[in-house]
């Protein structure tokens, strides 16, 4: 498979670029490892289900939205794996995302004991670097995979994780400001949460649209979708909107990344 010139522009092979290949996939698998270990047997006798039902949001999707991690450390892990293997040594993307990615990897792990000893403000941080890092590396994931210097499926990793992470940013941004002892009347609340949805499903149609990628707004879709089913009810307007959202991402995303791809 050819690698266009542009992919020169990222860390050649070499062996503290192996390295960091290794490191990556070390910091996928200890991420991987903490987060059903810390679940099962948490160190302060607080499973992350635990705290997150003492902090109710408005953002926070139902219980059954966040079986989507089981699909995101499955694919973490295949790739972790696939980018040791003899036949990707060439093959730039590992090189070009293994330090945003193992960085991303040790923030989100920090995050799920920080989040269980009721370190909010460590964690709307360690959130928010676990998103730009991802965002760094989703980056040059995809513009690689267009430029054909990788296959299409090595970047579907980390639009599963980003995809994710975006939703739950949201949700950290308005725990951190309650944790400030911010707070607001409901109507104001609800507004700062249409804001964040409004810029989820934002990002979702601009970077879908930008490197083609269909696999980021669904994840988007998904996490609003269990956002409506909390809501629907007690927080309509709210409720309603978040399932719009979810529409407009999945087939909008779907449609831009599509025609793009055909342009």
């Amino acid at each position: 498979m050819e690698t266009s010139a542009n992919s020169a522009s990222y860390p050649a092979s070499g062996a503290s670029v192996q390295l960091w290949r290794w490191l990556s996939s070390a910091a996928i698998f200890g991420c991987i490892v903490l987060n059903y270990w810390w679940n099962a047997r948490p160190a302060n006798g607080q499973s992350m289900g635990t705290v997150s039902a003492q902090y109710p949001m408005l953002l926070t999707p139902a219980g059954w939205a966040f079986s989507i991690w089981g699909v995101i450390f499955l694919a973490l892990a295949v790739y972790a794996v696939w980018q040791l293997l003899p036949a990707q040594r060439r093959n730039p993307l590992p090189d070009a995302v293994a330090r945003p990615l193992t960085v991303a990897s040790v923030a989100a792990a920090l995050w799920v004991v920080c989040f269980s000893y009721e370190a909010i403000g460590i964690c709307t941080v360690l959130m928010l670097l676990t998103l730009s890092m991802l965002i760094l590396a989703y980056g040059r994931a995809r513009r690689l995979v267009l430029e054909r210097a990788s296959p299409r499926p090595s970047s579907w990793p980390l639009s599963l994780f980003m995809g994710w992470i975006t939703v739950a940013t949201a949700v950290n941004v308005t725990l951190g400001l309650r944790d400030l002892g911010w707070t607001a009347p409901l109507n104001l609340s609800v507004l700062l949460s249409v804001v964040l949805l409004a810029v989820v499903v934002a990002l979702g149609l601009l970077l879908s649209s930008f490197f083609r990628d269909a696999v980021y707004p669904v994840v988007l879709a998904w996490g609003l979708l269990g956002i409506w089913y909390v809501r629907r009810f007690d927080v309509p307007e709210l409720g309603w909107l978040a399932l719009a959202g979810a529409l407009l991402v999945a087939v909008g995303g779907i449609t831009l990344a599509w025609r793009r791809h055909r342009a």
